[in-house]
């Protein structure tokens, strides 16, 4: 057009993808006096059908890029000089102001989306919190930050909940998220006035509780979350959106479900082993003498005390322990505590060190491999016969109660000291 022109408020289908979802009620729109110009479309938006909307979302969430269809019959109108036409004069030629109607509008808007939004974690903690029961229930806080390379600026979502699953489909991944919900063993809330920009966001806090219900499958899943952080390796999860405190975000992301790997616990510069040190109630002289005597039999029964440490923040319990004990990688004895009560339980408070059990358990060294079994005995012996101290790796089975949880955590304990009782400062 020769004028100032704008498209007058209007109604605008929205399209996706052949489905309507919803309205927009535009403001009037200025399209300049001529030529092609970039402007903005601003208005409410109303959504029609939640079900095609939530497929937007999904895209809007997952995909690189995708298109939306606008339609409408509206009107085009003109202003003229007399009207503020600010434009060159020969651009100006109307006098006054023009409406047209029934002029059709149809466009389709490619806009980027956020790719899964690429979560970083951060290691999490555990915090006690008062309850009625041992161990009974524990805050779960940890930081997470996310990338959006969308076109959208996400305002006002306020608070978000959370509801975290491992991963079913991990290695593989080959399914959708929200198809791979595996067992769900967190809910987590987002602080309030929480929102998302574009490019990299600040790191922000979610904090929940452990919701693990009490069947073995879970159990074993959820001990395989701690197993991998103790042992530092990334845990792959799934956070799937439960709802938001704002009803339309509520509507669009609920069901939503993002990839993100929880890192080890290494990153916080902690010891993961829960058995520290061991004590074994051993005359070694005559322990060689019976291994080297083969009427006396392959295997010796002695007694250790062991020192044990809480990796976490919270109070653990710990009920049980079975471990194969491995020296220099080679197998030479097993150790187990019985099964205790809960009334029996060793109670380790939040990060305690060196906690040294009040009785003693029993220990049997093999010799299957009678030579590592030699070794590993003149090394323990007091000096000078030997160095009165060496270190072992116990494959154990730990079992504990943590945060309202019980799992069984399954995972090597590197490096653990191991010196004879009566040459300690237990003599």
């Amino acid at each position: 057009f020769g004028a100032q022109a704008q498209l007058a408020s209007a109604e605008i289908n929205l399209l996706f993808r052949g489905e309507r979802f919803g309205t927009l009620f535009t403001l009037p729109c200025p399209l300049g006096g001529g030529g092609k110009i970039k402007t903005q479309m601003a208005g409410r938006l109303v959504v029609d059908d939640v079900r095609v909307f939530r497929k937007v979302a999904k895209a809007v969430v997952h995909e690189d890029e995708f298109t939306v269809e606008l339609y409408s019959t509206l009107a085009v109108e003109l202003r003229g000089s007399d009207n503020g036409c600010l434009l060159r004069s020969e651009m100006c030629k109307t006098v006054g102001s023009a409406r047209i109607p029934g002029v059709t509008f149809a466009k389709s808007v490619t806009l980027r989306g956020a790719q899964g939004f690429a979560v970083d974690m951060r290691p999490l903690q555990l915090t006690d919190l008062p309850s009625f029961e041992p161990a009974g229930k524990a805050l779960i806080s940890l930081e997470a930050r996310v990338y959006n390379p969308s076109t959208f600026v996400f305002r006002d979502l306020d608070v978000f909940s959370i509801d975290v699953y491992t991963d079913d489909s991990w290695p593989k991944t080959e399914k959708p998220a929200a198809d791979s919900l595996g067992v769900k063993f967190v809910a987590v809330n987002t602080e309030s006035g929480f929102w998302i920009g574009r490019g990299n966001s600040s790191w922000f806090e979610v904090q929940g509780f452990l919701e693990v219900p009490e069947r073995e499958y879970d159990l074993v899943k959820t001990a395989d979350v701690f197993n991998h952080f103790l042992t530092n390796r990334k845990t792959p999860l799934i956070a799937s959106i439960a709802g938001s405190s704002q009803p339309f975000y509520s509507a669009a992301a609920k069901g939503v479900a993002l990839r993100a790997f929880l890192p080890g616990m290494s990153e916080q510069g902690k010891n993961s082993n829960i058995v520290q040190r061991a004590y074994i109630d051993l005359d070694v002289p005559v322990a060689v003498a019976s291994l080297l005597n083969p009427m006396s039999g392959a295997t010796l029964h002695q007694y250790l005390y062991v020192s044990l440490s809480n990796p976490f923040d919270a109070t653990l319990y710990v009920f049980g322990l079975e471990a194969e004990v491995l020296f220099n990688g080679v197998h030479v004895g097993q150790v187990e505590l019985k099964k205790l009560s809960l009334d029996e339980a060793i109670v380790l408070p939040p990060n305690a060190h060196d906690y040294l059990t009040p009785n003693a358990y029993p220990i049997e060294l093999h010799a299957l491999e009678l030579p590592s079994l030699l070794q590993l005995l003149h090394e323990i012996a007091p000096a000078p016969a030997g160095k009165g101290i060496t270190e072992v790796d116990l494959n154990a089975r730990i079992h504990v109660r943590v945060g309202g949880a019980e799992p069984i955590l399954v995972y090597m304990q590197h490096n653990v000291s191991a010196q004879l009782k009566q040459f300690s400062s237990l003599a």
